[in-house]
């Protein structure tokens, strides 16, 4: 059975919490990251809503989350080379 893309968000979540530190304290939402598609799956970005002790709210580095529609398997984009790679093949699709 396929996931449906809420089920997806709060897989990706899950995932989060445990990888990013400041997870809670930045309040950090989910949106689907319009830049790559991977097949059979959902790909979230996250950005926090709350700023850091700088006052920034952006963060830098924060590699989208993948999970695969079929298992619920979560995995981050595995580096800037496969983003960069995954948002090519996306505009060569069209």
């Amino acid at each position: 059975m396929t996931m449906d893309q809420e089920t997806a968000r709060l897989a990706a979540e899950a995932y989060c919490r445990e990888r990013v530190r400041d997870w809670d304290e930045r309040a950090y939402r989910l949106r689907i990251e319009e830049g790559i598609s991977v097949e059979g799956a959902y790909v979230f970005g996250y950005l926090p809503t709350v700023p850091d002790s700088r006052g920034r709210v952006r963060v830098g580095g924060n590699l989208p989350v993948i999970v695969d529609r079929e298992t619920g398997d979560c995995r981050l984009v595995a580096g800037v080379a496969e983003y960069f790679a995954l948002r090519d093949a996306k505009k060569q699709q069209g």
